[in-house]
């Protein structure tokens, strides 16, 4: 981060005194006593589990020179002394976090790229990321900080000589992305698809695409949006906005349109606009789409076509995400990450392409889909019906309507009330040769099945 003093940063989250301390250079921010450095700013957020008020003491051992805190949290003696750079109070210190990504942001010259969507953002960022950072310095957000704490920090990471930032945007309610593009000001948007994620507050998947589009209200006056095209509750929530953007899918209107796919073996091979080939180490048509929207932002910072296509020849997988693990007799899916029922359904095409004796899917709940949360369970159970699927086994309490649509498909089933319970007998149901495949929602926590599958069969 560029150094500021405690008194510019007071300034920038309008917050006052609780004690002033000397005209010091802060270069960092730290939300976590763990990481802290010398020189950082240590911003006490209250979380579900831990409050950073109990940790005003380690974070200043550590070298945090100044801290901001809420103004009515009483501090001891020994923690003021301790502040050489003085304490600032504010109202609420995630709302100061903000704030202070906001002035930061106008104080960098580096290019913003946001990435937001229903599927796909954590990926694209690293496509992005991959690509640019063979001509250009630059950062992305760190796994997948993509809410209110996480897209500030990673805005406040980013260094004087950066070139670009990438940040992961993401929400679960109406107004999360409009709140977080006004932070950090995009100059190129990417929305990856708009589907039924996050229902309980969200409501329909007009209403996420329309959040999703949101990002676009923030975008700088010269800046560019690469969108999914072909989505239709994401055509209609663009019609609001009016900006330079292009289109990547496989719908005829599509700027930059998929025309052909083949697997090959991990990965595969994919075509653009009829004329171009590329070979991706990752499989799964849903990645060639996230290629596409790399591709094109690439673009935009001065790469050829076939520059972009060159660096994504050797770009790596993510954990948990379609990660191919080997446990001896047996083949492990592990793409336990997330889950909702469009990125079930790209990887049952994923399983659908891969040779083996026998297919095996186990899915967990997909969580927080509001009213349609059976319905929508049941229908993927039998998405199964024409993806060779041999096997599925549900996990949780909605997981059985997945089993329950799978087996209305004639397709053998298993259930499970719990992640423990599967995890107790799964092995028992495969077979040498089997692929098997997993995946659920990030609570669920489904890759506690990988190890005792692992041991079983390695």
């Amino acid at each position: 981060m560029k150094a500021f003093t405690p008194n510019e940063i007071r300034l920038a989250v309008h917050g006052r005194w609780l004690s002033r301390g000397a005209d010091v250079s802060v270069d960092g921010v730290t939300i976590d006593s763990r990481s802290a450095r010398p020189g950082d700013l240590f911003l006490a957020i209250k979380g579900d589990k831990h409050d950073g008020h109990d940790y005003l003491l380690d974070a200043a051992k550590a070298g945090c020179i100044s801290a901001i805190v809420d103004r009515d949290v009483p501090l001891d003696k020994d923690i003021i002394d301790i502040y050489g750079g003085g304490l600032i109070g504010v109202e609420e210190t995630r709302t100061a976090l903000g704030e202070l990504a906001a002035f930061y942001r106008k104080q960098v010259p580096a290019t913003v790229i946001a990435v937001t969507g229903s599927n796909g953002k954590t990926t694209v960022k690293r496509m992005i990321h991959h690509i640019l950072l063979g001509r250009h310095q630059g950062s992305a957000s760190p796994k997948s900080f993509n809410n209110a704490i996480g897209v500030p920090l990673t805005l406040l990471a980013v260094q004087p000589a950066d070139d670009y930032v990438i940040c992961e945007v993401g929400s679960s309610a109406p107004g999360e992305i409009l709140t977080l593009g006004r932070i950090i000001q995009p100059n190129v948007a990417v929305i990856t698809a708009a589907g039924p994620v996050h229902l309980e507050k969200l409501e329909s998947v007009d209403r996420v695409a329309i959040e999703k589009a949101s990002l676009l209200a923030s975008l700088a006056s010269d800046g560019f949006a690469i969108v999914r095209g072909g989505q239709a509750a994401l055509d209609r929530a663009m019609v609001s906005y009016d900006c330079r953007r292009i289109h990547f899918g496989d719908d005829d209107a599509c700027e930059l349109r998929l025309t052909g796919y083949e697997p090959q073996g991990d990965g595969q091979r994919f075509q653009i606009n009829d004329r171009v080939w590329v070979s991706l180490p990752l499989p799964g048509r849903h990645n060639a789409f996230n290629a596409l929207a790399a591709i094109a932002v690439a673009q935009r910072f001065g790469f050829s076509e076939a520059q972009a296509i060159a660096a994504l020849a050797d770009v790596e997988g993510l954990e948990m995400r379609l990660e191919r693990i080997n446990a001896g007799k047996v083949t492990i899916i592990n793409d336990t990450y997330n889950a909702n029922p469009d990125s079930v359904a790209a990887a049952m095409d994923v399983i659908a392409q891969t040779p083996a004796k026998r297919r095996v899917l186990v899915l967990g709940d997909m969580l927080e889909l509001g009213e349609d949360a059976e319905g929508l369970h049941r229908t993927v159970g039998g998405q199964v019906i024409d993806k060779g699927v041999d096997l599925l086994i549900g996990v949780g309490p909605l997981g059985r309507y997945i089993a329950q649509g799978a087996a209305q498909a004639n397709v053998a089933t298993k259930q499970f009330s719990s992640v423990d319970d599967a995890g107790r007998e799964i092995a028992g149901l495969l077979k040498p040769g089997d692929v098997v495949l997993i995946k659920g929602s990030r609570s669920m926590a489904m890759e506690r099945l990988v190890e005792p599958i692992r041991q079983a069969f390695a």
